[in-house]
């Protein structure tokens, strides 16, 4: 499939509006846990965005490498105070040699990737024997699980579904690249709720936050925040409190190179 086009360059400035200083990341801690399990030194993230990740990982170590495609992003990621290996680049075709890295890990990238079995074989050639891939986000395929974000903007829900490979077709995907011992856990339970104007003020909410809303065209973004107005408003007007919840699960699909 094509994959909807995102110019991070345009957003790349406000992206780090996501990760407040007071929000508390299981899957971060989960991405620590699994350099340290696995001892791993040599470390490449793929879709590394502004370097939140990797600077994450330089208490373990400095073996740090990013790619993105975004020169944007990668402009920012220079930013972190640990000093990363930034590369620009595309993710089925990744510009490293074979058998480079002991870890290669996504957090909430693969759904950008044109070719997921084309990324995966490539995440197989770049690791050493014995490297571990590690893959982290949520699965819209998944229904033990709500977003109010697919309420309330239309073609979001249809558009990730189309851009975020299942469970089942990844871990199906990294045994057919090679991978063995291919595991699903869960590493964060989402559980975001909003009550009444509250969720205005919610980062994700903005535009340019998540690549679901930054996706829309602006009029059917607006459309969106108006419907939650409206509700709001029809919430207000009975003398009741409307809730927005975000729950669901963040998942890591992990696999080694024998």
């Amino acid at each position: 499939m094509t994959q909807p086009y995102l110019n991070y360059d345009v957003i790349s400035n406000d992206y780090d509006q996501r990760y407040p200083s007071s929000q508390h990341w299981e899957r971060g801690d989960a991405l620590l846990n699994l350099v340290r399990q696995i001892k791993a030194k040599t470390i490449l993230e793929v879709g590394s965005g502004t370097g939140f990740w990797l600077n994450l990982l330089h208490q373990v170590t400095p073996q740090l490498y990013g790619m993105d495609f975004s020169a944007g992003m990668i402009a920012r990621a220079r930013n972190q105070p640990a000093p990363l290996k930034l590369t620009r680049g595309t993710a089925t075709q990744l510009p490293y040699q074979t058998a480079t890295f002991d870890l290669l890990y996504c957090v909430d990238a693969i759904h950008h990737f044109e070719d997921h079995a084309a990324f995966i074989r490539e995440a197989f050639r770049v690791l050493k024997p014995g490297g571990t891939l590690a893959l982290i986000g949520h699965d819209p395929h998944s229904a033990d699980g709500s977003w109010y974000i697919y309420d309330y903007f239309e073609t979001v829900y249809e558009t990730d579904l189309l851009r975020y490979p299942s469970g089942s077709a990844l871990r199906a995907v990294m045994k057919q690249a090679g991978f063995q011992d291919v595991q699903q856990q869960n590493v964060e339970h989402v559980l975001n709720i909003h009550t009444g104007e509250d969720v205005l003020n919610e980062p994700f909410l903005k535009q340019s936050a998540t690549s679901q809303l930054a996706l829309l065209d602006e009029d059917v973004y607006q459309a969106g925040i108006e419907k939650i107005k409206a509700d709001l408003k029809r919430a207000q007007g009975c003398g009741e409190q409307i809730v927005f919840k975000s729950d669901f699960w963040v998942r890591m699909f992990s696999g080694i190179k024998a």
